[in-house]
Formats: structure tokens, sequence, C-alpha cells
């Protein structure tokens, strides 16, 4: 499984600019593929205190090259299944 391109995920966009992830914390490596149109997110960090969070925040930017302060998690903070705004501009 290769590891999806910017504009694969840019492409799961909906009309808000939000993106729909799943989060699997506590992987043994940092990965992302799509599943159903959902972008899949493994990454090392323990969910506790929203480390998970950062961590998916952080590798976002990284892949889309984009800053940390254009990505935000707007729904599920808690939850495996996030809904995550993207500014492009």
């Amino acid at each position: 499984m290769t590891n999806p391109t910017p504009d694969t995920i840019f492409d799961l966009l909906d009309m808000a600019g939000e993106l729909r992830i799943r989060v699997v914390p506590g992987a043994k490596v940092e990965r992302l593929a799509i599943e159903n149109s959902v972008l899949k997110i493994w990454v090392r960090t323990a969910p506790e205190d929203g480390k998970a969070n950062k961590a998916v925040v952080a590798l976002l930017a990284r892949i889309l090259s984009l800053p940390i302060g254009n990505i935000q998690i707007v729904k599920g903070q808690t939850s495996r299944d996030k809904r995550v705004q993207l500014t492009l501009k």
C-alpha cells in the first residue's frame, strides 16, 4: 500500500474544505491510507491529553506542505473519527 499523495488527499475535501479522517493512535509506524473516501492516519503517539491530535495535525501539515495553523480539528477531538478543516489560502 502506498501513501496517498497530497493531490489525492485534497480530492477528499468536501465543499466546506473539511476532511474526514480516522485516527489509529499508538501505531508502530506512522502512515496514511484512504479507505472508503476517509483518510486513515496511523500515529505513534498515545491518545493522552490531546497529544495524538497534535501528532495528526503535524503529520498532515508535513504531508500537505501547509502551516500547522491552517489545519484544525473541528469535530471529534476525543474520537477516532474526526473532521479536519484545511485552510488553503
